[in-house]
Parts: C-alpha cells; sequence; structure tokens
C-alpha cells in the first residue's frame, strides 16, 4: 500500500498569526489601500524560502511579499 501523504502538506506549519484588536478582529494593514485575493505560482523552494523569512521576522509569507514589493528589508 502506498504511503499516505497530506496534499496540503504546505499548509502544516503555519505562520504566527497577528495579533488581534479588543474586539477579537485583526488590526487592518495599509488600511488606504484596498486589497484582492490573487493567486502566485512559484517553485516549492520559493515557497519554502518565503517560509523561512516569514518564521525569523514572525509575520507570514504574504506581509513578506507585501513588504519586497514596497522596496521593503527583512533579514
Amino acid at each position: 500500500m502506498a504511503e499516505n501523504t497530506d496534499r496540503y502538506s504546505g499548509t502544516k506549519q503555519k505562520s504566527p498569526r497577528r495579533l488581534h484588536t479588543a474586539a477579537g478582529k485583526f488590526a487592518p494593514d495599509y488600511q488606504e489601500e484596498p486589497k484582492r485575493l490573487r493567486t502566485m505560482r512559484l517553485t516549492d523552494t520559493a515557497w519554502a524560502k518565503l517560509a523561512q523569512i516569514a518564521d525569523r521576522n514572525q509575520i507570514t509569507r504574504s506581509e513578506v511579499i507585501e513588504i519586497f514589493a514596497r522596496d521593503g528589508e527583512l533579514y
């Protein structure tokens, strides 16, 4: 019998969540700008590197991409 692998294994290790407001909602970032859901096709290596950077900075992979797109720096 073949080994059962999780097809969602890329989402097993979730990034830490942002802090909530007293009302239990996420504190909004970039309030003046609308957000639209977009998809990005990256290699597994690229996603892994983004996850490492996000983990080091205690932010999400999406936030890493947003910072890079705005010419920000992360270490």
